[in-house]
């Protein structure tokens, strides 16, 4: 039994016995010296057990016995050594001390980057930006690949032109919003994007087999819930961190609409659409996202120490903080995010912070209740601030009563503002304390790009959560690359009425995904009749004469120069038409297939070459 006297030695209930059965007791006692030593055994109960129940070694179970440390003292020790040194020096909540004195504001002065404004890109150069050429690529592949997993019957492959026909035709059909998908393609209607590009059975064939990621090659120690998605969020997050920031930004949650079957489903109250998928946003003030997080439970992508130590709300916060590098950033949030050590913690980063609180998280302040601020004047307020003078809480009492909490201002420089008296029936000038204002003014960022995304959202109408993930991260896409493309274009002094609106926007874009490099096709269905005619004029002659001063709408730069399939064709009219090519007053017969616009095509005027010419 000399083997038993070993320090890291690990024995087994069974060789203690045998030793006492032995009489061997002096190597029993060998056994539990280093413990008087200094050397301790963890006694500590598991998670279940009573801790008033004795420990009982399991039969074969092991008793391990250290030599110089405790095994619990290196865990610390590890721990702390990752721990993020501002966590490691927060205030507990019983150290918090409240004073009812004035609070100093922090004095910030913002330095925007000395930056030239950018060359406004068009509306598919700052889309492609979020969702390049090489993501379409991967779709397809991965798409064909689920498709022959699945021996799906009579499936062709999908090459990367297809799958952006598709995702071009979901965006259209965002826009134009006709209740049933296959109407879209009825004859009634007779809408030529979407008859002329891609059958309906092509269509449903391929949005039924979409996949971004091989199912099979998934890692087995891989816990991302979202993780058949991931690459085209990260695709999309990885513009946003390029992004230059704001001075004033904001973090809140967004919710994707869906009530199918996932691990994660949310319900958050008071949101438009409550049952979904909760994404966190960083954004600013305009609305344009510069970083998120979505939210998977236990997985979510945060840090476990800062969970601890801040708790979950707060955690997010200071993640998406991590994309904030310089100094005097404004960041507002509400009551789920906002605590007292978040607070310390931005204080420290040079990051002013303020948003609605909780009192429960600041430890009982002594601030007045509602009874006693409902018996004064309408925008009564009260104001303390911390033993330290880093964090300030305000309770104002407008209709009711709100509690905020910032690290840079308090009541600050109030101004007045406008309210309506249901007992007096007129309007009243009422206070209002600075860090309401900043925080009114900053607060709606999320919900303006939330409210963006939901005027002309792809709605699917499937139980598959990762089509909902996919046409949401276009709808998105497309969002925050229109709210970039107004920024630049109001930098450079663009007249208001020249800059697209997102309707013009997204249309735009789909018609580039749907037309660009593509073939030309005339889709007819049926046997020709006999009175069926070659020509395919935009405006036949035998048609109603259009109202006076409508003219033929050409396409997208990018689809008029992609140099594919832009056939002349006559038009078989009486009158010619005026050419369409700027600077040329000629007529012609003469007109594009693909484009639908007339062009001069003869030895002197060459017009249909110039107008298609890169």
């Amino acid at each position: 039994m000399a083997a038993l006297h070993s320090k890291h030695r690990k024995y087994t209930v069974l060789e203690v016995l045998e030793c006492i059965a032995d009489g061997n007791v002096s190597d029993v006692d060998n056994m539990l010296s280093d413990e008087e030593d200094g050397d301790t055994v963890d006694r500590s109960p598991t998670v279940g057990q009573d801790r008033d129940e004795p420990l009982l070694p399991e039969v074969g179970g092991e008793i391990e016995v250290e030599a110089e440390e405790s095994q619990d003292q290196e865990d610390r020790e590890d721990h702390d050594a990752d721990v993020e040194p501002l966590l490691c020096n927060v205030t507990k909540k019983s150290d918090i001390h409240w004073r009812q004195t004035p609070f100093t504001p922090v004095q910030t002065t913002w330095e925007s980057p000395s930056t030239d404004p950018p060359e406004p890109l068009t509306p598919y150069g700052y889309f492609k930006q979020y969702v390049p050429s090489e993501m379409f690529e991967l779709m397809s592949t991965m798409t064909n690949i689920y498709a022959e997993q699945k021996a799906v019957k009579g499936y062709k492959h999908a090459s990367a032109s297809e799958i952006e026909v598709l995702v071009g035709l979901h965006m259209a059909m965002g826009v134009l919003g006709i209740p049933r998908v296959r109407m879209y393609w009825s004859s009634r209607i007779n809408n030529g994007i979407f008859k002329d590009t891609m059958s309906r059975d092509r269509f449903f064939q391929l949005r039924s087999n979409l996949h971004v990621v091989n199912n099979y090659e998934r890692p087995p120690e891989d816990t991302d819930v979202f993780f058949k998605v991931r690459p085209l969020y990260e695709s999309i997050r990885k513009r946003c961190l390029q992004l230059q920031l704001e001075e004033e930004l904001c973090v809140d949650e967004q919710i994707v609409p869906f009530r199918g079957k996932l691990s994660v489903l949310q319900y958050v109250k008071g949101k438009p659409t409550p049952w979904g998928v909760k994404l966190y946003f960083l954004c600013g003030k305009s609305g344009l996202a510069y970083d998120f997080l979505i939210y998977q439970g236990a997985t979510t992508e945060l840090s476990e120490q800062s969970k601890k130590v801040l708790g979950h709300g707060a955690s997010v916060v200071t993640h998406l903080c991590q994309r904030i590098k310089a100094p005097n950033h404004k960041i507002y949030f509400d009551n789920y995010f906002t605590t007292y050590n978040v607070l310390e913690v931005l204080a420290e980063k040079k990051i002013h912070a303020a948003g609605t609180a909780r009192i429960c998280r600041f430890a009982n302040p002594p601030l007045k209740t509602d009874k006693e601020m409902s018996k004064k004047e309408r925008g009564n307020h009260d104001q303390v601030r911390s033993r330290d003078g880093k964090i300030v809480l305000v309770k104002w009492f407008d209709n009711r009563s709100v509690v905020l909490a910032s690290n840079f201002v308090g009541v600050g420089e109030e101004d007045e503002v406008q309210r309506w008296d249901q007992k007096e029936k007129q309007y009243l000038k009422v206070k209002r304390p600075e860090v309401v204002k900043k925080y009114n003014k900053a607060m709606g960022g999320v919900d303006k790009l939330d409210q963006l995304i939901s005027l002309y959202r792809i709605d699917i109408r499937s139980r598959k959560w990762p089509l909902r993930m996919i046409f949401h991260a276009f709808d998105f896409a497309v969002v925050n690359s229109w709210l970039e493309y107004r920024r630049d274009h109001e930098s450079k002094g663009t007249q208001p009425q020249k800059i697209m609106d997102l309707l013009d926007f997204k249309m735009n874009v789909a018609e580039v995904l749907v037309c660009a490099g593509k073939p030309h096709v005339s889709r007819k269905r049926g046997r020709p009749s006999n009175s069926d005619t070659t020509s395919t004029d935009p405006t036949p002659h035998n048609a109603t004469r259009e109202k006076r001063g409508a003219m033929e709408r050409g396409p997208v730069p990018e689809v008029q120069k992609d140099m594919v399939d832009h056939m002349p064709n006559y038009d078989g009219k009486k009158e010619a038409t005026r050419c369409k090519l700027p600077g040329c007053s000629g007529k012609t017969h003469v007109f594009c297939d693909k484009c639908k616009v007339h062009y001069c095509f003869v030895s002197q005027r060459n017009c249909f070459k110039e107008a298609h010419r890169k």
